[in-house]
């Protein structure tokens, strides 16, 4: 009895770790600016999708869900229907905003998703103002890659070079496990960058790193290079 009192105690505290969370996961494209997905939790036997949507409207605003909706594998042709929500009603209920800015956080359940999907779309089938995520990556590492990407290339749009060159570098740094334009121009605006510095030696560095790499739009990118720099 003792044995089997230890086992289940055993199974009782391995069973949560099957649980993967994914914070601010990014999405390619969204429907809703207001809309975001704060998380996605797998579970044993569930996918939590986390949502907040903050009010716009000075007067007035409301929101609802609608029953149908899907997780979709992007890139392949798995669906999961919802199973259940929680604090959102279901349309044509409405939860009307009490004030500008007031945040709405809400939990969609599906069922358990395949582990080795990488990208998913969130989609609601409605008749109008329907909400969409598509091309949500479910990868914590590329996640903070295509994060540090966007705040690069905001950085390097503004002049600030030598800020934008670490995180650009922070974004090659390590092999990539998804497919993203983002690492093709990483070494696009790390080349460009160091031109702006001229700095001869770093140009070459990177420009034979990209000419070296297996990274999606990589002819593309040197052709383009190859115009910047005179080549």
């Amino acid at each position: 009895m003792k044995k089997i009192l230890l086992l289940l105690l055993g199974i009782q505290l391995f069973y949560p770790a099957f649980s993967q969370i994914y914070e601010n996961p990014v999405a390619a494209e969204q429907s809703h600016a207001d809309l975001i997905i704060e998380k996605i939790e797998i579970t044993h036997d569930n996918t939590i999708v986390t949502l907040s949507i903050t009010n716009q409207m000075q007067l007035g605003g409301w929101f609802c869900a609608d029953n149908n909706i899907i997780l979709k594998e992007s890139k392949g042709n798995k669906e999961y229907k919802l199973v259940r929500s929680e604090n959102i009603p279901i349309c044509p209920q409405k939860y009307e905003f009490s004030r500008k800015g007031e945040i709405l956080r809400f939990l969609l359940y599906f069922p358990l998703i395949d582990t080795s999907i990488v990208f998913i779309d969130l989609i609601e089938n409605c008749d109008q103002a329907c909400f969409s995520f598509r091309g949500i990556i479910l990868d914590n590492i590329q996640n903070k890659k295509v994060i540090a990407f966007e705040k690069a290339l905001d950085l390097f749009t503004r002049g600030a070079i030598n800020e934008s060159i670490p995180l650009f570098k922070q974004v090659l740094d390590g092999q990539p496990t998804i497919e993203s334009h983002i690492f093709g121009l990483s070494y696009y605006y790390l080349v460009l960058s160091y031109q702006s510095l001229n700095d001869k030696a770093n140009i070459d560095l990177w420009y034979n790193a990209l000419k070296n790499a297996d990274v999606p739009l990589k002819s593309d990118i040197l052709k383009e290079l190859n115009l910047k720099l005179g080549y």
